[in-house]
């Protein structure tokens, strides 16, 4: 892992506390990091039967058509696609077309190290309409982040 995305990471592992979990005000919808051990390693497998070179997992309400055509949607019982993003600007205007808002896009930006450079994001709506994100370790990485 690259220094700088290292260190963003140990910063966002630090901010989130015993809890491992942010949750962020953006003014029009709540921004939630989840840093959560389970919830990372559940990811982690997902992430493992899909494209190595996939880096943004997102729960859409569909698996068919294109992806900007659906919409984001809760975890449970969702359809998790998977895409390559260049940059983290790519990764928003997606999520914008995704039905994310602007607010929030911004939110998601400023606390997503790696987001599009060198690091895995899952994105979904947790069950309070709240945009939740985690970054996805790669295999061996796990036990790594649990000690930040």
């Amino acid at each position: 892992m690259p220094k700088p995305l290292e260190s963003g990471l140990h910063q966002l592992l630090q901010r989130a506390g015993k809890q491992r979990e942010l949750l962020l005000d953006s003014g029009h919808g709540m921004v939630r990091i989840d840093l959560k051990s389970d919830n990372l390693a559940l990811w982690q497998d997902t992430q493992a039967s899909r494209d190595p070179s996939d880096n943004l997992l997102v729960a859409c309400e569909s698996h068919a058509g294109a992806l900007s055509e659906t919409k984001l949607t809760w975890v449970v019982g969702s359809a998790i696609r998977s895409t390559q993003i260049q940059t983290a600007a790519e990764g928003l205007s997606l999520l914008l077309q995704l039905g994310v808002s602007d607010a929030q896009a911004k939110v998601l930006k400023e606390n997503s190290p790696g987001l599009g450079d060198g690091l895995t994001w899952a994105v979904y709506l947790d069950r309070h309409g709240w945009l939740s994100a985690s970054p996805v370790p790669k295999p061996g990485e796990l036990s790594e982040w649990l000690v930040a």
